[in-house]
């Protein structure tokens, strides 16, 4: 028999507990409940104790329960993820559960967040709902997040369909699915797009696969590519081919659609695998149109859907971008290619083009070239990122990388 484990505050949350066992059972799941309550009570219903999770990050309950609320919620969280971390390990639970408000929910999905990619992870919040970013929740991994539509205040007609809702979908994952992300016999490369480069990497990305190698896209909006870092981290990816650094230009900027990759590049070169960079959307920053940035009279723009601007930057903060880029390419310490596109970086920048601004471009990759180290080997192709030609001399690129690093024969 399968067992899903369910993260809950027992003190708070054990009718909610006793529901969600009863339907996982019902399902033919066992529960192994795992409580994380930091109240004055003594909980029950819980396999797992809270003395056991504050034990298994070297703290002991007697000693801490007397802390102010806002201390132990910062000791129960990394408390947690190390117990659900010990307890997958030990293979002690095939998909994980939670419930609650505001306080249950990070402290569960701290702990979710540190197990794999495609593992079943479902959480019903109050949190889920209403104009909140899902980043400090879902982070990067694929936590199912159900809204609660009401508080868990025991069981009532929509909690107990919500909760129905929530073990059902753990227990439909994990029954017909659930299997984390592990590579295949195939070299697996991670590439950067966004629409504005799509025809370029997707062409990449076609001509890697007919090559025999298995392609991962990852949209560089924020999210992407510090995802892809971090599966780069996690040995999943052979080698990287960021043709879409755009993030670093939103890190500039310091917000817009795109923000929230911090200090991209600086891992995937420090972890020394085969990598290929180019300047895919470095030369713009993406604002909604209510909250545009200053210089706008300066600037040219078009608008990429109602609500969204995407502004050409400057010269000035092109030549700063360019050093942040080139500085954090020069990390590579096993050496790093750089592909520079001779005619603009993204749709829309060649003669003619709405963000044609021949003077940001300039700026951009002279400052690049002029601050890359020795361990960043240069090479211009001809034409405009986002072409399938360009594409397509970019995947060879990289499968040369690739050969030279000995990744793929």
């Amino acid at each position: 028999m399968k067992t899903i484990g369910i993260i809950a505050s027992c003190d708070t949350k054990l009718k909610e507990v006793e529901f969600m066992r009863e339907r996982l059972g019902r399902a033919g799941f066992s529960s192994l409940v795992i409580d994380i309550s930091i109240g004055p009570g003594q909980p029950a219903g819980a396999d797992v104790s809270r003395e056991e999770v504050f034990l298994n990050a070297g703290l002991r309950w007697e000693e801490i329960r007397d802390r102010p609320k806002g201390d132990l919620m910062a000791l129960v969280a990394p408390a947690a993820k190390a117990t659900v971390l010990k307890l997958y390990r030990e293979g002690r639970f095939d998909g994980m559960l939670s419930a609650g408000g505001i306080q249950n929910t990070s402290v569960a999905a701290a702990a979710m967040q540190a197990l794999p990619i495609g593992f079943p992870t479902v959480l019903a919040s109050t949190v889920a709902s209403g104009e909140r970013s899902f980043g400090s929740v879902a982070g990067d991994k694929d936590i199912v997040l159900i809204p609660s539509i009401s508080d868990f205040t025991g069981i009532n007609p929509v909690t107990r369909v919500i909760l129905a809702n929530a073990c059902a979908a753990v227990a439909g994952i994990a029954r017909h699915a659930g299997t984390p992300v592990r590579k295949g016999g195939k070299p697996v490369v991670g590439l950067t797009l966004m629409g504005v480069t799509n025809d370029g990497a997707a062409a990449a990305a076609g001509e890697l696969e007919r090559h025999g190698i298995e392609t991962i896209g990852f949209h560089a909006t924020g999210a992407g590519g510090r995802v892809m870092e971090q599966m780069a981290e996690d040995g999943i990816l052979d080698g990287v081919l960021d043709l879409t650094t755009h993030e670093i230009t939103a890190e500039y900027f310091g917000g817009g659609f795109s923000f929230g990759a911090l200090k991209r590049l600086e891992k995937t070169a420090r972890l020394g695998i085969p990598l290929v960079a180019s300047t895919g959307g470095l030369d713009f920053i993406d604002f909604p149109v209510d909250n545009l940035p200053a210089r706008m009279d300066e600037r040219i723009y078009n608008l990429h859907n109602p609500l969204l601007a995407h502004i050409k930057i400057l010269p000035d903060e092109a030549a700063e971008v360019g050093r942040i880029f080139a500085n954090r390419l020069n990390l590579a310490k096993k050496g790093a290619r750089l592909i520079l596109p001779t005619e603009g970086m993204r749709k829309n920048t060649r003669p003619g083009g709405n963000l044609y601004a021949p003077e940001t471009d300039r700026a951009l990759l002279e400052t690049i070239a002029r601050n890359a180290g020795p361990n960043v080997r240069i090479e211009r192709i001809e034409g405009n990122l986002d072409d399938a030609e360009w594409g397509v001399k970019a995947a060879h690129a990289m499968l040369d990388e690739l050969r030279r690093r000995k990744a793929i024969g």
